[in-house]
């Protein structure tokens, strides 16, 4: 199985492009995954918990779990 990671050149990533690469890897490209994705690769390089990504999920006004984000 090839090995396939989601990938972002730009700060700015589109959910298109997030579905895109979420279904190259065979996940469903849920709203959470999408939304989630977006935050996390829309701010460049950086290093977080996943507490600290469902607090800017929440802070962004998506709905999700922790659960969710692990």
């Amino acid at each position: 199985m090839a090995d396939h990671h989601l990938t972002t050149t730009s700060a700015e990533v589109d959910a298109d492009s997030v579905r895109t690469q979420l279904q190259a890897v065979g996940l469903r490209p849920t709203k959470q995954r999408v939304a989630l994705a977006q935050l996390l690769f829309g701010a460049g390089d950086r290093h977080l918990t996943a507490e600290d990504l469902l607090s800017d999920a929440l802070a962004s006004g998506v709905e999700v779990s922790l659960a969710t984000v692990y």
